[in-house]
């Protein structure tokens, strides 16, 4: 049986080393290479993020993740990193499986994950990071409720090529604002 935090029939899983293999074939899809340099990534290296992945009760963890299920398939991955007790943010990370894409999964688990950490007392911020020409995650994080806070230009390079990068944030005021709205 499989257990995590649902929205009807998407799980949130705490990630653990058996995930590493569907892991590997999701940043081996055309989409996520596309967007995320994903080459570098050994199992070895996975296994050991996901070693390294906390859970939300632990008050050192220095990131979290999970993965994401809809009905008998594993679709995607969300994580939290670079947690910051002292300043009160971290940065979020997301990955849905191409054959998933445009249904609407990606907001609901980032989302799903967002419930989740603003119940870390410390949490103010959440921010994360898109290539400009990443329009699918972009428009994940508008339907949340991010704000484009600003666009470096030439910020990262993929493959050999720069690219702008995009930064997104939202304040816990943010998140708990759309729960009245």
């Amino acid at each position: 049986m499989v257990t995590g935090v649902a929205a009807p029939d998407l799980l949130l899983v705490p990630a653990h080393p058996e995930h590493v293999d569907f892991w590997l074939a999701l940043r081996a899809e055309d989409g996520a290479r596309r967007y995320v340099d994903t080459e570098d990534d050994s199992r070895e290296v996975l296994v050991k993020r996901i070693l390294e992945a906390g859970s939300l009760g632990e008050p050192r963890a220095k990131g979290f993740r999970w993965f994401v299920r809809l009905g008998d398939a594993w679709v995607g991955t969300v994580s939290a990193r670079d947690v910051s007790r002292e300043h009160g943010r971290l940065q979020i990370g997301y990955m849905m499986a191409e054959a998933y894409h445009g249904r609407g999964l990606g907001s609901r688990a980032v989302g799903m994950m967002l419930e989740r950490l603003f119940t870390l007392p410390f949490l103010h911020r959440v921010w994360l990071t898109t290539l400009s020409e990443n329009l699918g995650s972009q428009g994940v994080a508008r339907k949340l409720g991010f704000s484009l806070e600003g666009t470096m230009r030439g910020h990262s390079v993929l493959r050999g090529e720069r690219k702008d990068q995009q930064f997104w944030g939202m304040s816990r005021s943010d998140w708990e604002a759309r729960g009245r709205g």
